[in-house]
């Protein structure tokens, strides 16, 4: 019998509030956006998404209320639908996918945005694909258009993991062999980030390559006071919380890294997701107002 794979999920973290959202993909078009209070670890459900969200190219505000996404939906509706087309950048409330602002794109190259303030918008389009729809107005939201916009998730995630703290220890090389065989890692994309505390040396290094049509991320550790006991599976995201915790994404489950004992540090399970199904949600009254 063939075992179903666990979600993928993906992490965006405020960077002055107590907040985070996952993105729990699986099947590959089905997206869940849940909210994360990381002060309490409680988790708020939000809405699915039929469709892709590409996290890489979303962000959230600095205070953990607005949302941005770049979004597609390839169905027969959408994409013969030039109003809304079947490509766009949303901000909502997160973890709600009610559009308050929406900029059309028709594409799937660039996209997206990220937050320079609360309501300071840098968003991923050339300024003529930077027009809002008409229904969704940006309201009290500055927004700054990229006319250098290109590429999918490079350049902009690089600007995001800069933003965030990862450092930059090696510089990508790859280069592109021939068709079919697509392109080839020389040396990884490596970047550190150490632990928030001065007082804990840990620093999680995270490796960036492609190979064929591949691309991959990879998590280690370096530098912990002892043995460490990853969680089970692939390793999804790594990172520090805003209360200096270490925390991981892996086969479908939250964990967060326990005070060592003894001499190794192990990580304890916070939420599992592999079991959520799709479900209509409605959004409380405050999701569709700014």
């Amino acid at each position: 019998m063939k075992r179903t794979p666990p979600p993928r999920l993906a992490l965006l973290q405020a960077r002055e509030a107590p907040v985070a959202v996952i993105f729990r993909r699986g099947p590959s078009k089905l997206v869940e956006v849940i909210r994360w209070d990381t002060s309490r670890d409680e988790f708020l459900r939000g809405h699915w998404l039929r469709g892709r969200i590409y996290e890489k190219r979303s962000d959230l505000s600095p205070d953990g209320e607005l949302l941005v996404c770049f979004i597609s939906q390839f169905n027969a509706h959408s994409v013969a639908d030039s109003d809304y087309t079947y490509a766009w950048t949303a901000v909502s409330k997160a973890p709600w996918l009610t559009a308050l602002a929406l900029w059309p794109k028709g594409d799937c190259w660039f996209g997206g945005g990220l937050f320079l303030t609360n309501r300071h918008l840098w968003l991923n389009h050339r300024p003529e694909q930077a027009v809002a729809h008409p229904a969704h107005p940006p309201r009290g939201l500055r927004v700054e258009p990229n006319p250098e916009a290109r590429g999918e998730n490079e350049p902009i995630y690089r600007r995001r993991l800069e933003r965030d703290g990862w450092t930059l220890r090696q510089e990508w090389e790859w280069e592109f062999v021939a068709m079919p065989s697509g392109y080839r890692t020389v040396k990884p994309d490596l970047r550190v980030k150490r632990a928030p505390r001065a007082d804990d040396g840990t620093a999680i290094v995270l490796a960036r390559r492609i190979d064929g049509f591949r691309y991959s991320e990879s998590f280690a550790l370096e530098d912990a006071p002892g043995a460490v006991e990853l969680p089970p599976g692939p390793v999804d995201w790594m990172d520090w919380d805003y209360r200096g915790r270490l925390i991981a994404l892996a086969s479908g489950r939250v964990w967060v890294a326990q005070p060592m004992t003894g001499d190794t540090i192990r990580f304890q399970e916070l939420i599992d997701l592999r079991d959520d199904r799709f479900e209509e949600r409605e959004p409380p009254a405050s999701a569709r107002v700014w």
